[in-house]
């Protein structure tokens, strides 16, 4: 089973890129004090709020309610 932080890179891979992905999963760990490894299912505000950060500029609101719903179903 994939960690949190492999399947937001992954479901955010194909809108904004690997690097992007990586690094904004990444960053949310390190605001945590964290590594990306250690993202739990309690990171998820966190996480959503930067997803949300990322992606408000470039995508409509219902795709990023999706891809939130997306990385909420993936972890559980």
């Amino acid at each position: 089973m994939p960690t949190l932080a492999e399947s937001v890179v992954a479901i955010l891979e194909p809108l904004v890129g690997k690097m992007v992905a990586d690094t904004c999963v990444r960053a949310t760990a390190l605001s945590l004090g964290k590594s990306a490894d250690e993202l739990q299912d309690g990171d998820m505000p966190a996480l959503e709020s930067n997803v949300k950060r990322l992606l408000g500029p470039v995508a409509p609101r219902q795709t990023i309610d999706s891809i939130i719903a997306q990385i909420e179903g993936s972890i559980r």
